[in-house]
């Protein structure tokens, strides 16, 4: 990974990935452990990186950010089915609330900030870089006043959502100015996720205007606050709007992480100066068999090995909580035997 992050070859493909219920689950805890606790999160993810061999380092994070921070209610994957944090109630849900959200004075103690600072902190006291997850603004615009009520403002109330994308990229910056004074910029990587951006919600066009300004804006934000290593998860579908993350300012040193719905070829081609990583389908961790996850690992590694400025084997979005132990195992042993510089 150093070699990696200082532009030099290294002697294989690394491989990571991000890795929270599974964690948690490995380890004999609780999926909702992996959000709710930062000790444990964060013991967790650090032995089970150790236990199968891959690269990176504990992060803390998830998509229901902003909601219960500004005053919805998101709940913990207690439930059998859930996966992650997901919002219950979003912080608006009306016209006029929506034109009320602020960002409160104690915002760091509200939400799951508190255990997102103890996770950072517990990172640091071991000789890690920690991560702040501070966008997108669109997907946490959908966690303040529902995804479904954005789509609808969009058509028929564009300026209530440009509001609401104030208000979600004032939300990042804050996170970001919090982190850079407590930690340091240099000791920080600024994470970024993007599903509710996705084509399969929003239209090229609607990206260029509600989103791309805002990002634009949060990704400057960071730099000028000394930023320095990003990591952005392009989730989902997102190929129309490629165009328009080839436009962002990022850090010196940038990771691009894509789904399976995007080609690595045209990651690579589109993203020359770029980390790329991705893009083996989640769902084939829990679902698919030890020889599947290998081929389809092997087919990533061949289309994204020669990307001329490094590429990253790894999910195309976060491993999905239930996946079997030797399937993971594939996933290193793939970058092993078939990644190999």
């Amino acid at each position: 990974m150093f070699a990696l992050f200082s532009g030099k070859k290294p002697d294989r493909v690394p491989v990571m990935s991000i890795v929270f219920g599974t964690a948690t689950v490995v380890c004999g805890y609780q999926i909702a452990n992996a959000y709710d606790n930062a000790e444990i999160s964060f013991k967790s993810q650090l032995l089970t990186q150790e236990m199968f061999g891959y690269d990176g380092s504990p992060v803390y994070g998830h998509t229901a950010y902003g909601a219960e921070e500004l005053g919805g209610k998101i709940e913990f994957p207690y439930k059998k089915y859930a996966g992650a944090p997901y919002v219950v109630r979003p912080a608006a849900e009306t016209e006029e609330d929506a034109l009320k959200l602020e960002i409160p004075n104690d915002l760091m103690t509200r939400g799951t900030l508190p255990i997102a600072l103890e996770f950072s902190r517990l990172a640091l006291k071991n000789g890690l870089p920690c991560n702040v997850t501070v966008g997108s603004p669109f997907t946490w615009a959908g966690n303040l006043v529902g995804v479904e009520r954005l789509m609808r403002w969009m058509i028929k109330k564009p300026q209530i959502v440009h509001h609401v994308m104030r208000k979600a990229t004032d939300f990042g910056v804050r996170l970001g100015e919090h982190w850079a004074k407590e930690f340091g910029p240099e000791r920080v990587v600024v994470h970024n996720i993007a599903p509710t951006d996705s084509n399969a919600l929003v239209s090229p066009k609607q990206f260029e205007t509600f989103i791309f300004p805002y990002m634009k804006e949060l990704n400057q934000k960071m730099i000028d606050l000394g930023y320095q290593l990003f990591f952005t998860h392009i989730c989902g579908e997102h190929n129309n709007n490629l165009p328009f993350w080839q436009r962002l300012p990022y850090g010196e040193i940038s990771i691009l992480s894509f789904g399976h719905e995007v080609s690595l070829k045209k990651a690579s081609e589109m993203f020359p100066n770029h980390i790329i990583a991705g893009n083996v389908h989640p769902t084939i961790f829990q679902e698919g068999s030890s020889e599947e996850v290998l081929e389809m690992c092997r087919r990533a590694i061949e289309e994204g090995i020669d990307h001329p400025r490094g590429f990253i084997l790894m999910p195309g979005c976060e491993l999905a909580p239930l996946a079997t132990p030797v399937n993971i195992y594939m996933m290193v042993k793939a970058a092993r035997e078939y990644g190999r510089y």
